[in-house]
């Protein structure tokens, strides 16, 4: 058996080596094209901070003129909200098999920790917070309704999630890219 790894090896370096090389822009010019399509297909400011209003008046109804919270995306504020709700009023925000939202730590609308003029500076260590995985969207998603729905996406804002998975068209995404790079069916 240990003689037959050198022979596949071999084969494999082959194989991959076989096709013509590419440019090194090629690579760079395609990220550029995605993420000029990404900001454009962005939703505008407003649609975003009327996205932050509605977790927060959902999460504490009480407090929705309670916060001046800043931040690029509207992912950003909420995540900026749940932080300062973590930090500043001990309060903890879970699913509901795990806690739920634990929210008696928040003291009433006027009664809130007071955050110095300055501001408050946080930024994520990262660009993209990641989740789910790839068959989350069989076994739980497909069950789900809007109102299970609305709760998991205000979860994901809150936790500062900006790149959830979504299989859903997956495939007619990867023959797109695949035809792009003039790979063919039987390649």
């Amino acid at each position: 058996m240990e003689s037959l790894f050198p022979a596949i090896f071999l084969i494999f370096l082959f194989l991959c080596s076989s096709k013509p090389a590419l440019s090194s822009t090629v690579g760079v010019d395609a990220i550029s094209r995605l993420l000029q399509i990404q900001d454009r297909e962005r939703a505008p400011p407003s649609v975003q901070e009327a996205a932050a209003r509605g977790v927060l008046l959902r999460l504490l109804p009480s407090h929705s003129s309670s916060f001046q919270i800043e931040g690029a995306t509207g992912v950003d504020v909420v995540a900026g909200l749940h932080w300062y709700l973590k930090h500043w009023c001990g309060s903890h925000i879970s699913w509901d098999k795990t806690g739920g939202s634990q929210l008696f730590s928040v003291p009433k609308a006027g009664f809130l920790p007071r955050v110095h003029d300055a501001g408050i500076s946080v930024q994520r260590p990262i660009p993209w917070s990641y989740y789910q995985n790839a068959v989350t969207s069989s076994y739980s998603f497909a069950w789900w309704d809007w109102q299970r729905w609305e709760k998991e996406i205000d979860w994901m804002a809150l936790q500062g999630v900006n790149l959830p998975l979504a299989f859903t068209g997956q495939e007619a995404i990867w023959q797109k890219v695949f035809k792009i790079d003039s790979y063919n069916n039987t390649s």
